[in-house]
């Protein structure tokens, strides 16, 4: 066996192995990126707004019946919505911090047991 011969075809094998883990880095990201928007969230629009992830054209309602505070029904909507869209896409999805175009409005009511407050909130899911 010419030495000359298995000298080469070690470096064409460790060019060849090389290269193959190269390609697969790639991949392992463009992976990584799929499992991120898996399910549901993956059938909207997405893009990359101020460093998260967030569905471009799809929002999420949020909304409570009546309150005390003002405070307390605001705290409502944003379970409310957070619920739901924790439902649809996961905990990843459902944090109202992170969503972005949020608005909310609040309103108060005047019920037969006194006056409260109704919140509503929407707002489009975004991850990190």
């Amino acid at each position: 066996v010419d030495r000359g011969l298995v000298s080469l075809m070690r470096v064409m094998f460790a060019f060849l192995f090389f290269a193959a883990a190269m390609a697969a880095i790639p991949y392992q990201a463009s992976a990584d990126n799929m499992r991120e928007v898996r399910g549901l969230a993956g059938m909207h629009k997405l893009g990359i707004e101020k460093g998260r992830l967030c569905m471009s054209d799809h929002y999420h309602y949020g909304q409570t019946g009546v309150w005390p505070t003002k405070k307390e029904a605001k705290a409502r909507a944003i379970k409310s919505w957070a619920g739901f869209t924790r439902l649809e896409y996961g905990n990843r999805w459902a944090q109202f911090r992170l969503a972005a175009a949020k608005k909310i409005s609040c309103d108060l009511q005047t019920t037969s047991r006194g006056d409260g407050w109704t919140c509503a909130v929407e707002a489009r899911p975004c991850s990190r």
